[in-house]
């Protein structure tokens, strides 16, 4: 099967190290070639990419790879071009592994990052670097040195040391906030400048990373200080907005050691974030230090604009939301405040509203009362990998698409000016950036500066392919605790069940003398 193959290809490779021809310099690797096949019809050839979204298709990449390879005169004139969209929701892991281990999936697809080292670790995506290098139309090393450090050694093979896949897109998080909100819990001890001033959201922003999101222990206090100045405000919808800054630093532990085993210097990492967690629950809203507004429902959206209404017919007010980039497009931006035409403010309007005033809103101008700080520590949150099968019959095409989306920088520039999204391309980004007049629902603060700076600190070097699993399961524990569930009165209760999970779960990364306080 698959895990056979992947020693037989790394045993191979071994080979190739050792026997390769030589040129007098040593020894070198064979490459991929990537041309391609001139005495081939590949109008009775189909290429299959797969995806857990349909950006591929509405932001126009396949029309795009068809205008340049498979149109009239092209090279891989009239190739059918096969897309196939599956959402995680509706399964996509549960689809595609099955038919990567059978030998049918497709010959491109996408995954998020921890679906990425498992279709490498598998042995599913090929050599993507090795067919860079056959290309005399790309330079590797340039290529290397325009990607973002971590989206490049995220598709590192760690097997081979080559890039397995890649991604187009950078996905730092931050701490999106109410400045107005913010002033007012803490305006008189931080003499904001006044509102309406030129960068007054820089400026809150400022104080606030420096005083109230710098660590972890100061943004439980902050919690606390939000509830205190406004019985009916909360800091954040509900506990899943720190889950981020669980470490609280930018160089955590792994959570598997050198030795293979569950690190011990990760758990202790995890104490601290528990005890918060413990500590910003409550049953009620009123004993909670959140909103109790579950991540992704109706009232954790409703939130965002001017506030939520309980089942008792209670208002409450959220200040903040961890999102990453494309949150604050996609999620945040949609669901704010905005002011009418009388410069009034302007609420998001309820579903059923009559089209008129939906038509209003969506034409009305931002508030501007949000500022982007960056929090504990830096994070991510998704993007979208390309990498191509390793058993694909049409590598060429294959790579010609991978080719089309990463390495065009002009379709990139392009794509990016329609979007507004962060790239992890310097080319790309640093004039865009220079030349940024500022996010309006910001404020005008430069959001894309502010990522872009973000994602230089993030590191991979601690990502393991056990780390959702790993989260997801100590997760469970974390609530049970919260909530009182029998069982669970302590931390120790919580790590002692957790390990109970793992040694069924991950049997061959536990360890005795783990830590359990």
């Amino acid at each position: 099967m698959k895990s056979i193959k992947r020693l037989l290809a790394i045993f191979v490779a071994a080979l190739v190290v050792f026997t390769g021809c030589s040129n007098g310099a040593g020894t070198e690797e064979t490459t991929q070639s990537v041309a391609p096949d001139t005495s081939k019809d590949y109008s009775t050839e189909k290429l299959v990419i797969w995806s857990f979204t349909d950006e591929l298709s509405t932001a126009g990449d396949i029309d795009h790879f068809k205008e340049l390879y498979t149109a009239p005169g092209k090279p891989f004139e009239g190739m059918e071009v096969e897309f196939v969209a599956v959402s995680i929701q509706d399964g996509y892991m549960d689809k595609i592994l099955p038919a990567l281990e059978a030998g049918n999936g497709p010959d491109v697809f996408t995954g998020e990052l921890d679906h990425i080292k498992q279709f490498i670790d598998a042995g599913y995506y090929g050599n993507l670097e090795a067919m860079m290098e056959s290309d005399p139309e790309i330079d590797l090393a340039a290529e290397k040195a325009d990607y973002k450090e971590y989206i490049w050694q995220s598709g590192i093979d760690p097997a081979t040391g080559k890039l397995a896949a890649l991604s187009w897109q950078v996905t730092p998080g931050a701490i999106f906030f109410k400045v107005d909100m913010a002033a007012a819990v803490w305006g008189d001890e931080a003499g904001f400048p006044a509102e309406g001033s030129p960068d007054y959201n820089t400026e809150v922003t400022k104080w606030m990373n420096a005083n109230k999101f710098n660590t972890v222990e100061n943004l439980l206090n902050a919690q606390k200080e939000v509830k205190e100045a406004n019985a009916s405000w909360r800091l954040f919808p509900d506990d899943q907005a720190v889950r981020h800054f669980a470490a609280g630093t930018n160089n955590p532990a792994k959570w598997i050691d050198d030795a293979g085993k569950l690190n011990a210097d990760k758990i202790k990492e995890q104490i601290p974030y528990i005890n918060m967690v413990k500590s910003m629950y409550g049953e009620t809203i009123d004993a909670s230090l959140t909103a109790n507004a579950a991540e992704w429902s109706g009232p954790w959206f409703d939130a965002m604009d001017k506030d939520l209404t309980d089942a008792e017919g209670k208002t409450w007010q959220v200040m903040a939301y961890s999102m990453p980039t494309w949150g604050l497009k996609y999620i945040i931006e949609p669901n704010m405040e905005k002011i009418d035409a009388n410069g009034e403010t302007f609420p998001k309007p309820a579903e059923d509203a009559d089209q008129a005033t939906k038509d209003a809103y969506a034409a009305a101008a931002f508030k501007g009362n949000w500022g982007m700080a960056s929090g504990p520590n830096s994070y991510f949150w998704g993007g979208t990998y390309l990498g191509i099968n390793a058993d694909s019959k049409l590598p060429e095409a294959a790579f010609a698409f991978v080719k089309s989306m990463l390495f065009d920088k002009e379709r990139l520039a392009a794509r990016q000016e329609a979007d507004g999204d962060m790239y992890s391309v310097e080319s790309v980004m640093a004039p865009v950036i220079a030349d940024y007049a500022g996010r309006d629902s910001l404020g005008g603060m430069n959001h894309l500066k502010v990522f872009n700076e973000e994602a230089a600190k993030i590191d991979l070097s601690n990502v393991t392919t056990y780390d959702r699993g790993l989260n997801d399961m100590l997760g469970l524990h974390i609530t049970n605790y919260k909530q009182g569930v029998e069982g669970y009165a302590s931390v120790e209760d919580v790590l002692k069940a957790f390990y109970a999970d793992v040694q069924v779960t991950y049997p061959e990364i536990y360890v005795e003398g783990l830590p359990t306080n």
